[in-house]
């Protein structure tokens, strides 16, 4: 499974692709709006298609807004690193081997500037988030 993920990513070829996106000006503050972040078009001849069905322009041009939504998202914090994958990661980062690795993170740790490493556990539990407050 892992071999085939490594070689689609190796034959992966980047396609140009044109989305529609207008700069806007409303109470004195600038924004960009996308049309929808998901929706693509394989050429400039589909994008102008689509502007002509729906009576888009180039260019400057006075419009209402309609509907403003807002939504809040929610996502996950990152798990915290343990020691192998922040070797992992610094390897693949910084190229640095796994014991200049560990000599820093140890060194960060004498210094009190760091929990223990060598620890397995990749979340914080209720417990030491209110000692970490």
């Amino acid at each position: 499974m892992v071999y085939q993920r490594d070689q689609v990513n190796k034959t992966f070829k980047p396609k140009p692709y044109f989305e529609l996106n207008a700069e806007i000006l409303a109470n004195q503050q600038k924004f960009v709006a996308k049309l929808d972040p998901y929706q693509r078009f394989k050429d400039e001849a589909g994008l102008m298609t689509f502007m002509r069905a729906k009576h888009v322009h180039k260019g400057l041009q006075d419009g209402l807004i309609k509907d403003v939504q807002k939504r809040g998202k929610k996502r996950a914090s990152p798990q915290l690193f343990s020691l192998s994958s922040l070797q992992s990661a610094m390897n693949k980062r910084y190229h640095a081997s796994a014991s200049q690795t560990l000599a820093a993170i140890q060194s960060l740790y004498e210094a009190k500037l760091l929990s223990y490493p060598r620890t397995d556990c990749a979340y914080i539990t209720a417990f030491t988030k209110v000692e970490i407050c």
